[in-house]
């Protein structure tokens, strides 16, 4: 009878060619390096199962892309080659191009609005529409505000018109830099340090913290605070891997991934430390007024109208449920 059971509980752990080892590794990908919240976040989710299911679970973090740039790596968890991971925006939108959605130019009102928006009428929306690709939204992340940094001094608004513009591999980023006069050109993450030394573009399209943790404050020491772009993030599992798990199991997984106010917390707080200490070292930072930042709104507005016609599928009738949550959630 134990040996029956040893190996049925063997089979109930082969994923997709993928067997996780030993009945209790889970690999968990991640982008960002160690020390950094995201990685600290996707610990804190391994701990916590590690503990609520007895130590008869372990997830392995790979932090730093050990695995592969996120772009490939979400790919191989729809298949359920790797088994989970922690994703932005972009890489999200490969899976379900309705996400980038969430990153059009200055959706927001405010970051209260957004947060409100995605914890109480959003989630459901887009779980529906990753499970239709083979992944389950464990929940939200937070990445943080996207501003444009460049290697040459700028002011303002009117500077971006014909620069080399490094954008994202999302819809969101390009229309948007499009929007603002630049010329946009498509890199992943793991480029736009040497594209930036060599000159293939002159600014870049990043989140704040990214651009202050990864070091491309030192290669581009001017940093325009638009703030145009709130990029969330979600943990996403194999589908295959989340229906081979006891209901105890998935609910150690839910219970692991917590509020995401934590997150936030510690992403906002250091984006904002670290952009002052970049300051105070030397480093430019353009803070818009109240008045220029209108004139970045009203701007990015068309490039959010061509988003929404760019990206077709389920785009407006989605669009059209953020403005319902907006007003939902706004006081």
């Amino acid at each position: 009878m134990g040996r029956m059971f040893f190996l049925i509980f063997l089979m109930v752990f082969t994923v997709g060619g993928s067997s996780v080892r030993a009945e209790t590794e889970i690999r968990f990908s991640t982008a960002a390096p160690e020390k950094t919240p995201w990685a600290i976040y996707a610990h804190q989710i391994a701990e916590s199962v590690k503990k609520d299911t007895s130590g008869t679970i372990k997830v392995q973090v790979f932090s730093g892309s050990q695995l592969g740039n996120e772009q490939d790596v979400i790919r191989q968890v729809a298949r359920g080659r790797i088994h989970m991971g922690s994703f932005s925006n972009t890489a999200a939108s490969l899976m379900v191009p309705e996400i980038a959605l969430l990153a059009a130019p200055y959706i927001w009102d405010s970051l209260e609005q957004a947060d409100c928006a995605l914890d109480n009428h959003l989630f459901s929306i887009f779980q529906n529409k990753f499970e239709e690709k083979g992944l389950i939204i464990l929940g939200w992340t937070e990445v943080g505000n996207r501003g444009y940094a460049f290697t040459s001094p700028v002011n303002g608004l009117a500077d971006l018109a014909g620069k080399k513009m490094r954008v994202a591999p999302t819809k969101a980023s390009s229309l948007t830099a499009d929007g603002f006069g630049a010329n946009a050109v498509v890199l992943p993450i793991t480029e736009v340090a040497s594209a930036l030394q060599t000159g293939l573009v002159e600014g870049a399209d990043l989140p704040g913290l990214v651009y202050t943790a990864l070091g491309f404050s030192k290669i581009a020491p001017n940093w325009i605070a638009s703030n145009h772009s709130h990029q969330v993030g979600m943990v996403l599992m194999s589908q295959k891997v989340w229906k081979r798990l006891s209901d105890e199991q998935q609910s150690a997984f839910l219970k692991a991934r917590q509020s995401p106010v934590k997150l936030r917390q510690m992403v906002r707080g250091a984006e904002k430390s670290s952009l002052a200490k970049f300051s105070e070292n030397g480093g430019r930072v353009i803070e818009l007024n109240a008045d220029q930042m209108a004139n970045w709104r009203r701007t990015a507005k068309a490039a959010r109208d061509s988003l929404i016609e760019d990206l077709g599928g389920d785009a407006k009738p989605i669009y059209a449920q953020i403005e319902e949550a907006k007003r939902a959630c706004t006081n």
